[in-house]
């Protein structure tokens, strides 16, 4: 909740706040915080240039992407719904896609259109069968460090861990997080950010909508 408010209040004085996880990438991993998580090659808050580069130098094949609006078109279409007259630019960005890793597994992102470009708000990963929940549980935790004490078993359906940054996710939808459900058939690996990001960005199209709509004019 703490995080949220913060954030909160800097988009409220920043067209776009930079915030690791959100709209900036952080340059490496720190065990213990999934805001600088890597999941099969991507980070949470990364461009569209940035996982552009990620396919290129991985090799990974597109199966699917959709582009949706950008900021500047998301705040002309909110001041022309309440009667204003400002032409939408037609631009689009990268609003969802998936991928193969050309190892057996699949990745699936998810983007938030912030005002300096398409950013990286969701990773998840369907890895390929073939490794047993012990293993994967001694990678991650090589990885990322040591998950949440109350969300970390491996039973009969496999291993089922996360990662919040504290020692407990339970009901903890107000931080980075990352969910681990696998076993030796595969499963779901997902890294994401806190409840409410994308309300904030909500906020900030809210905002520019009003001061755009008392000048009546187009952003230079």
């Amino acid at each position: 909740m703490i995080y949220l408010m913060t954030l909160a209040l800097a988009a409220a004085q920043s067209p776009a706040p930079a915030r690791t996880g959100v709209t900036l990438a952080a340059p490496a991993t720190t065990k213990g915080q999934p805001a600088t998580f890597d999941l099969a090659g991507f980070r949470l808050g990364m461009s569209e240039a940035e996982v552009e580069r990620v396919l290129r130098s991985r090799g990974m094949t597109v199966r699917r992407r959709a582009r949706g609006s950008t900021f500047e078109d998301n705040v002309r279409g909110l001041v022309n719904v309440r009667g204003g007259r400002l032409p939408l630019q037609g631009e689009k960005v990268l609003e969802s896609a998936e991928f193969d890793d050309g190892k057996g597994g699949k990745v699936m992102l998810r983007m938030l259109p912030w005002p300096d470009g398409a950013r990286v708000r969701g990773v998840v990963y369907l890895p390929p069968a073939g490794t047993k929940p012990a293993s994967w549980r001694a990678l991650l935790v090589e990885r990322f460090g040591a998950p949440a004490r109350d969300s970390d078993r491996i039973d009969g359906e496999g291993l089922h861990a996360a990662w919040c940054g504290q020692s407990s996710c339970s009901g903890e939808g107000g931080r980075f997080r990352l969910g681990v459900d696998v076993n030796a058939q595969g499963g779901q690996i997902e890294l994401s950010q806190p409840e409410g990001t994308a309300q904030t960005l909500e906020a900030l199209v809210e905002d520019a909508a009003v001061k755009r709509g008392k000048v009546g004019t187009p952003a230079p």
